[in-house]
């Protein structure tokens, strides 16, 4: 257990092993573990001790065991201009930064007040603007910012709070002193990923993590959920609350998904919102349900396209006016993004004077606004000892003293010709902390966030938060998009403290519910198109699995392989000419047939099916069982971390592999997701690709085929696994009859049409239907009993004549084929109208008069 007793001042003997005994430390700078070489800081001591004994090996056994529980979980943070697909794994060094608690509650006590501030100036800025009155604040650095937002002005109702949610960007200077590098206001990220390091380190190293006298992070969440609720107007005893993000794009999506599932709240996307009557509803497949709070996670300008940036998809119009009226609560508040302004960090000593009647406790970074003339001065006559930024957002910084002479010539004509869009701010080494690499521990520099929540009058401070170290980024954003290694932050305690679940017995009432009619319509729609590329992967794998298959049985000069022009035509691939010799068509055979596994830009490729797989999958996230969301980043792994020097065997063998990953996940969500709305729609998209795929197999065998006959029949029975079904049930050679009796009519064989069909009409049967729909049956249910009539009516004994040269007999199977696929194609039409669209009914904006 690590003690916190500062009276342990004395120096650590260290073993010629020790993971110290070559760990630098800068004599210029401050180091958060040691205070000079060889000497720990007393709260470091016993976490040394048990590192050493642990030893370098087994941490970085442990190390790797936390990269693939990260892996396994999906954990990543992908910066926007990342190619399609592209996921940055997220990763945690297993070494925590440790701070004292008499340390902890002075850095609290400054956040807390730097939040209280932030909000009385939103306040005053959004209101009567009496700091710009007074001159306290220069107007041109508030109106020349684009994230104030004149549309906001009075936009929350008397007594509303700002800021509910921020993120305070730290790092502790040479001297030892913490100063804030910048605020995140509008959409502060950190606080799902600080849990997931906690919870991952916990499992990694259990021993460490069971009995460390840290301050736990789960009763800050809890703070954070009550908040949200007490923000509701109109149902405070049972509100609705939603989680508003921008979708699987967005850089942290991970994050709003996990906090979502931990605070129990609805994960929504902008279109899945509407504005009706001044209130803000969630499109479900029941009708429209109010909502009475939201947690924003979209940028300012971005939410409402009515009255801020129009070509916004990722905003509700509407929005600003309904918060103006107090029908929907948003935290934080839009406009809240004008906290972020870097200016502002000149002046906050003096308006914390002004607003709160206090000293500012935590400073910012020496920062001076060129808007004024002698801060302007001084930031030219010192451009080489300071870091110049611009005011507006996504604007680079520049570190003057590496321009060369005709750029910061350019830099010093902008900052005269419009100086109030410019800030000089003093550069620091950060301080410093161990990570292992290697087995050993090296010094890198860290930043830091923390994160507090509106609690009562006040804040309530996160005991530790986001730690990212990296290479010396000088901001933690910048950190996150360039990479870079998170840390466990750990505020230590006397004692240890108990585990805190959000999971708590409830003893009033409580409404039941499930899945129905409460399910938003775009879930709804990502799980129905999750179950087709799910199948659809499924069923290029088992024909690719048969193509490289038949190929290396040629390559062993078997002569019977007139099928794999046939594989071909389904794998839509152009079939290589005759006139090839048999060496150069196998060799382009087979790399036609290796660019469908590795091949990122083609349609048809295992990676393209799968990349819309992973985006659906990802869009329904908090629908997922962990079980099944780790299988299929297991997937991911699979199929999207390239091979090199791949060939025929080494492909067939992985394809294999895929296959039985995809069945697990599909199997997994059978058995683990309730039987509800969501799961009726992933399994009616996994049976209505099925049936149209089988359907193709179909044509294949015995309608279009080049080389009909035997061995295409047995490889139709192979790719839909019934070949050892028709061996066991007639134990002789393969007839057509038999063939589709077994994969046409068989209502008990799920590689059937008949038994497709039969799932999907029972499952469609189930569907929740819109508030006031006709009695009648909806468009999908007579599209589904049409194909399930069109089968049961067939003419079998037509049919059951086929033989080889059967042409009358191929003739009827198509047509018969032909009339079923008319209505399956039309069904996810049906499906999108009925289900996943909301047609907006005709109003009247005007009354008028006879």
């Amino acid at each position: 257990m690590i003690e916190t007793s500062v009276a342990r001042q004395n120096i650590l003997n260290l073993p010629s092993a020790s993971l110290l005994s070559d760990y630098p430390v800068a004599t210029d700078g401050y180091d958060e573990m040691c205070s000079s070489p060889g000497m720990l800081r007393p709260h470091w001591q016993d976490l040394m001790q048990f590192l050493d004994e642990t030893g370098g090996e087994e941490l970085d056994r442990r190390h790797s065991e936390v990269q693939r529980l990260l892996q396994e979980d999906g954990v990543t943070y992908n910066a926007y201009d990342d190619s399609r697909n592209a996921q940055r794994h997220w990763l945690v060094d297993p070494i925590p930064l440790l701070m004292t608690g008499e340390e902890w509650s002075g850095l609290a006590a400054g956040m807390e007040q730097r939040s209280r501030l932030l909000n009385a100036l939103m306040v005053d800025l959004y209101g009567p603007r009496t700091t710009i009155r007074q001159g306290w604040l220069p107007p041109e650095l508030i109106y020349a910012y684009p994230g104030f937002l004149h549309a906001c002005h009075q936009s929350l109702p008397t007594g509303s709070r700002w800021l509910i949610f921020h993120g305070v960007d730290l790092a502790r200077g040479p001297d030892g002193v913490f100063r804030v590098y910048c605020d995140r206001s509008q959409s502060p990220s950190g606080a799902g990923y600080t849990l997931e390091n906690r919870i991952i380190l916990a499992r990694a190293l259990p021993m460490l993590y069971r009995d460390a006298p840290l301050r736990r992070l789960a009763s800050f969440l809890e703070t954070e959920r009550a908040t949200l609720a007490g923000l509701a107007r109109h149902n405070p005893e049972d509100p609705h609350v939603v989680l508003l993000t921008p979708g699987p794009n967005s850089p942290v999506y991970f994050e709003h998904a996990y906090l979502a599932n931990y605070l129990s709240l609805s994960l929504v996307e902008g279109e899945d919102l509407v504005v009706r009557d001044g209130r803000v509803w969630l499109k479900t497949l029941g009708g429209l349900r109010p909502v009475d709070v939201i947690l924003r996670l979209v940028f300012d300008a971005f939410c409402d396209p009515l009255e801020l940036r129009g070509d916004s998809l990722l905003g509700i119009p509407g929005l600003l006016q309904a918060a103006r009226g107090g029908h929907v609560a948003i935290a934080n508040a839009i406009g809240s993004g004008l906290a972020e302004n870097p200016g502002l960090a000149a002046f906050l000593p003096l308006l914390c004077q002004q607003l709160l009647g206090e000293t500012l406790m935590l400073p910012s970074l020496p920062t001076w606004w060129c808007g004024a003339s002698d801060a302007r001065g001084y930031v030219l006559n010192n451009l080489d000892q300071l870091v110049v930024r611009s005011i507006l957002p996504g604007q680079p910084h520049w570190e003057v003293a590496r321009l060369d002479a005709a750029a910061r010539a350019q830099l010093v004509n902008r900052i005269q010709a419009t100086p109030h869009l410019f800030v000089g701010q003093e550069s620091l080494p950060l301080s410093t902390a161990p990570v292992l690499e290697d087995g050993r521990l090296t010094p890198r520099p860290v930043m830091l966030r923390g994160f507090t929540v509106a609690d009562g009058e006040g804040y309530r401070v996160m005991p530790g938060g986001l730690a990212r170290v990296s290479s010396g980024l000088d901001t933690l954003q910048t950190a996150l998009q360039q990479g870079g290694i998170s840390k466990d932050w750990w505020v230590l305690a006397p004692t240890p403290q108990k585990h805190v679940s959000l999971l708590r017995q409830s003893y009033g009432p409580i409404f039941v519910t499930r899945d129905g009619g409460d399910l938003p319509s775009r879930v709804a729609d990502n799980l129905f198109w999750l179950g087709r590329y799910s199948e659809r992967l499924d069923s290029t794998a088992r024909l690719l699995r048969e193509a490289f298959g038949r190929l290396l049985e040629w390559e062993q000069d078997n002569t019977d392989e007139r099928c794999l022009d046939d594989l071909l035509e389904a794998l839509e691939i152009p079939v290589p000419p005759v006139a090839e010799s048999p060496r150069a068509r196998f060799f382009t055979l087979r790399q036609k047939l290796l660019n469908l596994v590795v091949e990122s830009d083609h349609s048809g490729s295992l990676h393209t099916i799968f990349g819309d797989m992973l985006r659906t999958g990802r869009a329904v996230r908090n629908h997922l069982g962990d079980d099944g969301w780790r299988l299929l980043n297991r997937i991911q792994q699979q199929i999207q971390q390239p091979v090199p020097g791949l060939g025929a065997r080494q492909a067939r063998e992985l394809l294999e592999e895929d296959l039985m990953l995809v069945t697990a996940f599909c199997g997994l969500n059978n058995e683990t997701m309730p039987h509800h709305q969501g799961w009726l729609f992933f399994d009616i998209g996994r049976y209505l690709e099925r049936v149209l795929h089988t359907m193709t197999l179909f044509n294949l065998a015995f309608i279009t085929a080049r080389n009909p006959g035997l061995p295409l029949w047995e490889v139709v029975l192979t790719i839909t696994d019934n070949l050892t079904a028709y061996r066991r049930r007639y134990r002789s050679a393969l007839h057509p009859r038999a063939i589709i009796d077994l994969l046409l009519f068989d209502e008990g064989n799920p590689r059937a049409i008949g038994y497709q069909l039969q799932r999907l009409q029972r499952n469609i049967r189930r569907l929740q239907r819109p508030n006031n729909s006709s009695p009648y049956r909806s468009a999908e249910e007579r599209l589904i009993l049409e194909a399930t009539t069109i089968l049961q009516l067939a003419d079998i004994e037509a049919l059951a004549t086929l033989s080889q040269d059967s042409t009358h007999s191929s003739v009827e199977l198509a047509r018969l084929l032909e009339a079923l696929n008319r209505p399956l194609l039309a069904l996810s039409d049906a499906l999108i109208h009925s289900h996943f669209s909301h047609a907006e009914v005709p109003r009247q904006l005007i009354t008028m008069r006879p």
